[in-house]
């Protein structure tokens, strides 16, 4: 009898705790999915921290939401330390003031840490600026999603989860289904560490952009000769001449999306810039007027154009006291000498012009002194919209 008590008290607490572990696991679940930030575990676990220390009771907080006590206790420490030492260090020293926070006091950034969020506590522009933060501060744990069956394992093709390419590792890591970054699996991310169970798991991982690995992973980047197609270019919100490129990035090789790079070969740069002034993609007034140019402004890229009167006259004052590739060098010239390049650009307009076209020269020398955003308010615009 003694021994039947004990067996069935025995199922009766097996099944009790059966059954705390089965709402403990429900209840981390709803918790994974309130707090979860599908772009990044990083900005996941912050926005859980943030509640954590908003609530009235951080306690009940955790038992409610399946959370630790002592690990969110020393995780708000870490935060503080953190926030203290960025703003000691900005105080401290103006060697590197491009590390310098200049954003407000930290009495600001608490505040700000501390004005309670909705489910969506992150602006986008907000979540994009820390996305790039992320991808500067994991830039060289960089991992790539490979498509199809990977490796010859039956597990690597049964588990549930996400196959991944590491840019320092060479067997295949995974990313977690518990991840908030499962859903989209991402192509690029990056991750805070890999965590050995039955296989390689990526924790605190973060979705990152192929042009953010261009931009604060440069050094780990290879890129190809200027490409012919799409052709070279002058962008007139940054000011420089341009040309693509394919960027690979890593050790893996990994190809990105084509990117601009600034033209190097002074005379090729001087031809290019040379051609969009006279397109009207540098002064915007010039556009209007090409249906009177005596000759197409692309004529000056073609490899035998060099011979052409117009056109060699046009270059070579454009190269021959210093490199005008730019409005700014634009502006500066014509502040040393009002009638430089005036000729030069005569020339390339029909007679019947000629009488119009100091009523032009008047605009180009006032569009020359606008900035990017004055001269083209459209595109500027149109970038912005992109963002």
């Amino acid at each position: 009898m003694r021994n039947l008590i004990l067996s069935t008290a025995e199922k009766i607490l097996d099944k009790q705790e059966k059954l705390r572990k089965k709402k403990l696991k429900e209840t981390a679940k709803v918790s994974r999915a309130k707090f979860s930030n599908p772009s990044s575990d990083a900005l996941t676990v912050a926005y859980a921290l943030q509640c954590f220390e908003l609530s009235g009771n951080p306690v009940e907080f955790c038992n409610d939401n399946a959370l630790h006590v002592k690990t969110m206790q020393e995780m708000s420490k870490l935060r503080r330390q953190l926030l203290q030492l960025v703003f000691n260090q900005s105080t401290a020293s103006n060697l590197q003031q491009e590390f310098s926070w200049t954003h407000g006091t930290m009495e600001d950034a608490e505040h700000g840490w501390r004005v309670s969020s909705n489910r969506h506590p992150l602006l986008l522009n907000e979540e994009e600026l820390l996305g790039q933060a992320i991808c500067a501060g994991w830039a060289d744990r960089v991992a790539k999603r490979t498509r199809g069956t990977f490796g010859s394992l039956e597990g690597d093709r049964k588990a549930n989860a996400v196959r991944y390419q590491a840019c320092m590792v060479k067997e295949t890591v995974f990313l977690h289904r518990w991840s908030a970054v499962s859903s989209s699996a991402p192509e690029f991310l990056v991750y805070s560490e890999l965590l050995q169970t039955k296989r390689p798991y990526m924790h605190g991982a973060t979705s990152v952009k192929p042009e953010w690995l261009i931009k604060y992973a440069g050094s780990l980047c290879s890129f190809s000769a200027p490409l012919t197609d799409p052709k070279p270019h002058y962008d007139p919100l940054t000011d420089q001449v341009l040309n693509w490129v394919i960027p690979t990035f890593g050790p893996h090789l990994w190809q990105l999306p084509l990117h601009c790079l600034p033209i190097s070969n002074d005379v090729h740069r001087v031809a290019v810039f040379a051609y969009a002034l006279l397109e009207g993609q540098v002064l915007p007034c010039l556009k209007s007027v090409r249906k009177f140019m005596a000759a197409q402004p692309s004529s000056i890229l073609r490899p035998e154009a060099s011979g052409l009167r117009r056109v060699g006259n046009l270059l070579n004052k454009l190269t021959r006291l210093r490199s005008i590739d730019s409005c700014a060098m634009l502006r500066e010239a014509w502040r040393e000498n009002p009638m430089e390049l005036h000729s030069e650009i005569l020339d390339w307009f029909q007679e019947t012009f000629h009488d119009q076209f100091e009523e032009l020269w008047s605009r180009m020398h006032r569009e020359a002194l606008l900035e990017p955003q004055e001269r083209f308010p459209r595109r500027v615009k149109r970038e912005k919209r992109k963002k």
